[in-house]
């Protein structure tokens, strides 16, 4: 049952990085593949900062995040608000050219060696008959309270409501006097924020290199399509549900196939349910 700890804190991880990825989908229209690379970039510099720089762990990462989220609100100031109005194909194929730029960056300013954190998970403690330790303990608690404060700031504050506003009727919203650019810019920095906060995590449990960003992009894109495009808290279950379906079936296979496990229940699901489990177009439509 030990992997049950390491399926959460995959899950949990995984959940960060999607939610963002899914805002950005459900606001702009469009799956942003550079996602997968504010991951990298946040895992570069939470690394700096905290073994170069002395930062403690929880203020590089917090420092990662929100230089990340900033990074992502001046992408789309600079590359996808001038293209808004030429479809969302041209937007996707823009985002996988920022992916690659970010990437070939990267790897310039970081090189293409795998660096690792020096930090120590910390002491174990042993919750029904599992170990988990201090480390782990504190991932899976900082993306529940991160899912948490981002589930209160869209359902009680005036600019989450305004998101989920133009997230459900961008031109309802603009009649009524909510400025769009703005949701925008609010959304970006949401996005990068929650990766960074998850490309930190996933270098302090393996390891920060430049294919950090290919690699979890594919994952993310997978949760997101299994949780339905349309629904935030749906891609948060599947992002969990993936990341147990991962760690957990490693009591049957090797660990190198883990990947393939989360691309054999996305098919499933894509041959029984194409819209994904919790598809909120798909309830609109019953309705």
């Amino acid at each position: 049952m030990q992997y049950v700890i390491f399926g959460l804190v995959t899950g949990s991880i995984l959940a960060m990085a999607t939610v963002g990825f899914s805002m950005v989908r459900q606001t702009e229209g469009f799956l942003n593949i550079a996602h997968g690379q504010f991951l990298a970039l946040a895992a570069f510099l939470g690394l700096y900062a905290s073994r170069d720089w002395g930062m403690p762990t929880w203020a590089a990462a917090l420092f990662a995040a929100i230089a990340t989220g900033l990074a992502a609100v001046v992408l789309s100031i600079v590359i996808f608000e001038p293209i808004r109005q030429k479809g969302v194909l041209v937007q996707l194929f823009s985002s996988v050219g920022v992916a690659y730029v970010i990437y070939g960056a990267l790897v310039m300013i970081f090189g293409a060696n795998l660096q690792h954190f020096e930090v120590s998970f910390g002491a174990s403690y042993d919750v029904l008959g599992m170990q988990i330790s201090f480390g782990e303990l504190a991932i899976i608690v900082t993306a529940a309270v991160s899912i948490l404060a981002l589930h209160l700031f869209l359902t009680r504050t005036p600019a989450g409501i305004s998101i989920r506003a133009v997230a459900s009727n961008p031109d309802l919203a603009k009649v009524r006097g909510i400025s769009t650019r703005t949701v925008s810019y609010q959304v970006w920095f949401i996005s990068g924020f929650l990766a960074g906060l998850a490309g930190v995590m996933i270098g302090i449990i393996g390891s920060v290199g430049p294919e950090l960003g290919w690699q979890n992009i594919i994952l993310v894109l997978a949760a997101a399509v299994l949780g339905g495009l349309g629904s935030t808290y749906g891609v948060i279950v599947a992002s969990l549900f993936l990341g147990l379906a991962m760690d957990l079936s490693a009591l049957l296979i090797p660990t190198s196939y883990r990947s393939v496990v989360a691309f054999a229940a996305l098919i499933i699901v894509l041959l029984v349910r194409p819209s994904g489990l919790f598809s909120v177009r798909q309830r609109k439509q019953a309705a």
